[in-house]
């Protein structure tokens, strides 16, 4: 394990320079969401066939990390990483050149693909320069910039579908992905040497998998954080035909109204940061999971009564917060239950978020153009999903381990 010995700006270039890849992802799925009612009605299909493009994104960027896993301690960081980029520039540009739904769908599984392959080397490339404490430090910078891309992508994706289409937003990914890969090939070099790599064995790989799932102490916090994401998508999937078809938000307001979601988000996983070693994991785990279920009720409340809009952006908004909150908690918990294969540990995890969470996003289109209601109760009962399996994780948490991120 490498340590950090340059100057104190590089770890900071060096985050930031992961973060720009980390950030591609959730503006791919971010970006394009006010645009999917034009999508469905340029191709004269319904919402919820739409639903597949990012269904299958998020599938292939949660199961592309089981696989890219261990074939980056075979062949290294760097030149996977910059694959990884160029496939997700080649197919953002597929996807704004798509003719059919079909097209559309198969250049979204590449581009999740791409996604995936970054995301499992840029958090490899943190443990291979770093550990500890410094660790800690990065990933802690690392997520703080990525927490942006929320916030920022909706609203830009929202300006650039209203004024020139969907087309263009995928073009401006693709664009983006230029930049962060020119940026790439000049700050990060490789940092998994050739001696420290590792021979790929599929049945240990496998073998592996199959030890770290079986330990509930690492699955019911997983599937906590599962369900967390789950209701994310479930949001995500079905907010702008609720906001746009039902309230009658126009594409811009929509992306901004969307983004400003993503603040609270960010201050959740902050307000995480600052109490967790006073208050401990279980405990805000247990908080977060209060707040999404409560925000969540109130949604129900506006959609079935005369505060509508206000209602569900209130709810939403304390939501939001707790899932900062109880994902920033959960993903601690997870990682905690093992000390060995922390890769593996880490792409499976991703994996499970990411595969389960996938099925919110079929629901959702099914749900929002029954009515407002409709979405709000599947969000209503996801959150109450995510408080039950938060607290049989706290439950099944050995000794003191709502203490551990004081350690």
């Amino acid at each position: 394990m490498h340590t950090i010995t340059q100057t104190p700006s590089t770890p900071v270039r060096f985050a930031v320079a992961l973060a720009l890849i980390g950030a591609l992802g959730p503006s791919a799925v971010d970006m394009y969401l006010a645009s999917m009612p034009a999508i469905a009605a340029e191709f004269r299909t319904s919402y919820a066939a739409v639903q597949l493009t990012l269904t299958v994104f998020l599938l292939a960027m949660g199961a592309g990390q089981l696989l890219f896993g261990p074939l980056i301690d075979m062949l290294g960081r760097r030149r996977p990483l910059l694959a990884g980029l160029l496939v997700f520039i080649l197919s953002s540009v597929w996807a704004a050149r798509a003719d059919s739904l079909d097209a559309l769908v198969v250049a979204r599984f590449v581009q999740g693909l791409g996604s995936a392959l970054t995301l499992v080397v840029i958090m490899s490339m943190v443990r291979d320069v770093a550990e500890g404490a410094r660790a800690a430090q990065l990933f802690a910078l690392l997520m703080t910039i990525e927490g942006l891309a929320p916030v920022v992508a909706p609203a830009l994706g929202g300006v650039v579908g209203a004024h020139y289409g969907w087309r263009m937003v995928m073009l401006v990914l693709a664009a983006l992905g230029a930049v962060v890969l020119l940026n790439a090939s000049l700050v990060l070099k490789e940092t998994l040497p050739a001696d420290q790599r590792m021979a790929f064995r599929p049945r240990a790989c496998l073998r592996t998998y199959a030890g770290i799932a079986s330990d509930r102490q690492f699955l019911r916090p997983a599937l906590a954080l599962a369900a967390v994401f789950f209701f994310l998508f479930a949001y995500i999937g079905g907010a702008a035909y609720v906001y746009q078809h039902h309230y009658g938000l126009s594409v811009e307001a929509f992306g901004t109204l969307f983004g400003a979601t993503g603040i609270a988000i960010l201050l959740g996983a902050i307000t995480a940061g600052r109490l967790v070693a006073r208050k401990g994991l279980g405990r805000l785990a247990l908080v977060g999971a209060g707040c999404m279920l409560l925000g969540s009720l109130l949604v129900l409340i506006g959609a079935v009564t005369a505060s509508g809009l206000v209602g569900i952006v209130a709810g939403m908004a304390l939501a939001m917060f707790g899932l900062g909150v109880a994902e920033a908690t959960l993903m601690s918990m997870a990682m905690a239950s093992q000390t060995r294969a922390l890769g593996s540990t880490a792409a499976l995890l991703g994996a499970f978020q990411l595969i389960i969470s996938s099925f919110a996003t079929p629901l959702s289109g099914i749900m929002a153009p029954l009515g407002a209601s409709h979405w709000a109760l599947l969000l209503a009962l996801s959150a109450a999903l995510v408080a039950v399996l938060v607290r049989a994780s706290v439950r099944c948490a050995p000794g003191e381990r709502p203490h551990l991120a004081g350690h």
